[in-house]
């Protein structure tokens, strides 16, 4: 007996973890108290903080737009899309440019704390996120680098898909 096709297919963690592979890194950034990783292949480059310009009517995870050579680059607030408050003022704020490698090859800015340097996935691989991670982040989340201190690691294509931003692509979540 087959399984009906999903409308929007859920995050298949392992699979997803599974993905990263053996040997891969990560990008990781501060969002508050806590490190969260990016994998390497999805950051195009790291940016000092520059102005933003707001966007009238936007959601709020949106932090507003700015130019990078010449494009317009939407910049994200990585701590409304995990759940906790606004990212907030910082001594070394920064910008990761994303992008999704495969698709619609998409492209944001995730305003961060700071940044906190390369982690390598363990070997034995990701553990399962912890059950008191808040909702919005567990979306996010595809696993975590056990290893002190632990870094929650973040899928770009679902950053991207997040209901927080969805109309800013026109596209109804769900």
């Amino acid at each position: 007996m087959s399984e009906a096709p999903r409308t929007r297919p859920e995050l298949d963690q392992t699979g997803a973890a599974r993905a990263l592979g053996a040997g891969a890194r990560c990008i990781a950034v501060q969002v508050r108290a806590a490190l969260y990783g990016l994998p390497v292949e999805d950051v195009q480059e790291v940016m000092s903080p520059r102005p933003l310009t707001r966007v009238f009517h936007a959601p709020p995870a949106l932090a507003g737009v700015t130019s990078l050579r010449g494009e317009v680059l939407p910049v994200l607030d990585l701590a409304l899309l995990l759940g906790v408050a606004e990212t907030s003022v910082t001594l070394e704020p920064c910008i990761v440019v994303v992008r999704e490698a495969g698709g619609q090859r998409r492209r944001a800015g995730l305003l961060a704390d700071g940044l906190a340097g390369l982690r390598d996935l363990p070997e034995g691989g990701l553990v399962a996120a912890p059950a008191t991670l808040g909702e919005r982040a567990r979306s996010l989340v595809v696993g975590v680098i056990a290893d002190p201190p632990p870094c929650s690691v973040l899928s770009v294509p679902e950053i991207f898909d997040s209901p927080l931003i969805s109309a800013l692509s026109g596209r109804i979540p769900g």
